[in-house]
């Protein structure tokens, strides 16, 4: 099968510029990194950008685990009302830019849960990402729901694990899109960007923390890469994943409904601005009533029988 995509010249909404800012991190480098970020951000505005996506936790550049990482994770995580994530609005308001901005968040009163339906320990830090709109406001927080053992608070880690996920209309293109976010391991667990796919998101912004593999030289087995390509393929949507250069080794990379790699860049740090057609989602996939890949199909009281 081969994905509709290309056919996106007539469709009504004028494509989203993206840019992929591919921020230079260092461990632990909050000053030096929240600079590179502002500066990736500015950048993004240069280009002429309607929406700007950084790495997962670029603030503290994901830093590694060590003798004194709870100390450092004190030290390095913000609060959504510090200054920190205060000079993000101030650049997004100032250059009229939307911004997914991923960091390490800090909650003064220890909890992050979400829902009144969860009641779990904190540790008082999340992986997060938060919407930051053109205006300066924050739109959207989410804290990443699918952490890793070495994360997760309630394993080895420090980051208590989210609990929702949104979606939320996006307009700052001039159009009307779906926007979702998730962050990174978020990939690996199908459940992610099916839930996102079922509160309609057309696009997804995914921060990145780890090392990627070369697109277009994968090998036989299924990597990050590959993987992340079949989930916007299963759902429909565009993804576009953004890496460290420095910490980790770039890659980032965007994706089409169809599974298609629309571009990757390299290890180096920049940004970089695509102009994604995120209007043939609604027009050319959603809008058939049993999908490409038979979202129309699916059979939720069969599956609720065996899924826990």
């Amino acid at each position: 099968m081969s994905s509709n995509v290309q056919d996106a010249t007539d469709i009504t909404s004028p494509p989203i510029k993206v840019a992929m800012c591919q921020v230079y991190t260092e461990q632990w480098a909050l000053e030096d990194n929240l600079r590179r970020t502002l500066a990736a951000l500015n950048e993004a505005a240069d280009l002429g950008a309607d929406l700007a996506i950084t790495p997962e936790c670029v603030l503290h550049g994901y830093g590694d685990k060590n003798g004194d990482f709870e100390e450092r994770m004190r030290a390095a995580a913000v609060p959504l009302n510090g200054k920190a994530i205060g000079s993000v609005r101030e650049t997004a308001k100032a250059r009229a830019l939307d911004v997914v901005i991923g960091f390490a968040e800090a909650k003064p009163d220890g909890g992050f849960a979400n829902s009144d339906a969860v009641a779990k320990p904190s540790s008082g830090f999340a992986n997060t990402a938060a919407l930051v709109t053109r205006d300066g406001e924050i739109a959207c927080v989410y804290r990443k729901v699918h952490c890793r053992g070495f994360e997760d608070a309630t394993r080895d880690g420090l980051f208590s694990p989210g609990e929702e996920f949104y979606v939320v209309d996006y307009t700052g293109h001039g159009g009307r899109n779906r926007l979702g976010l998730m962050i990174c391991f978020d990939r690996e667990v199908p459940e992610s960007v099916r839930c996102l796919r079922a509160l309609g998101a057309e696009i997804i912004a995914c921060p990145l923390a780890t090392d990627t593999t070369d697109m277009a030289n994968h090998g036989n087995c299924a990597d990050n890469e590959m993987i992340t390509r079949i989930r916007a393929a299963e759902n429909e949507v565009f993804i576009v994943v953004v890496n460290h250069a420095g910490r980790f080794n770039g890659g980032s990379f965007a994706v089409g409904p169809g599974g298609e790699v629309i571009e990757q860049m390299g290890a180096d740090p920049g940004v970089e601005v695509l102009e994604l057609p995120v209007g043939v989602v609604p027009e050319k996939y959603h809008s058939k009533p049993l999908g490409w890949m038979g979202w129309g199909y699916r059979r939720p009281a069969v599956y609720d029988r065996y899924l826990r």
